[in-house]
């Protein structure tokens, strides 16, 4: 099951667990339900798990390094997205590379990837 499916998975068994429920002693409720312990446990999951992901998730892409005007771009393999590479590091454009970092889009729509780092290269690229 993807991280993405959990989160909704996740908020449905919230939402059942966490139904009210007629005491059955005269005394009246003391002290949470069994529903309302274990709505409460599934939330703290849901909220850890989203958090966990937004902090630990890295996008990264992978392709051939072409250069134009000396602006490097790649094409994710993946996609088949073009971005303009943004980064410190030394690229050599014709290598095929993996690369983590942030991906942007601005207001006119085109596509850049921040490079924090070359994850891995592979050679020259195949054509």
């Amino acid at each position: 099951m993807t991280s993405v499916h959990k989160l909704p998975l996740a908020l449905l068994l919230l939402l059942f667990f966490s139904r009210s429920s007629s005491a059955q002693t005269g005394l009246g409720g003391i002290g949470p339900t069994g529903a309302q312990v274990a709505g409460a446990a599934v939330g703290v999951a849901a909220v850890t798990v989203v958090v966990l992901y937004v902090t630990l998730h890295k996008p990264s892409i992978t392709g051939c390094v072409q250069s134009a005007n000396g602006t490097n771009s790649l094409m994710d393999n993946k996609n088949n997205l073009t971005y303009t590479l943004v980064t410190n590091a030394e690229i050599k454009p014709g290598e095929q590379v993996k690369l983590s970092g942030k991906k942007k889009k601005d207001k006119d729509g085109h596509l850049s990837f921040r490079v924090k780092k070359v994850k891995q290269d592979y050679g020259p690229c195949q054509q």
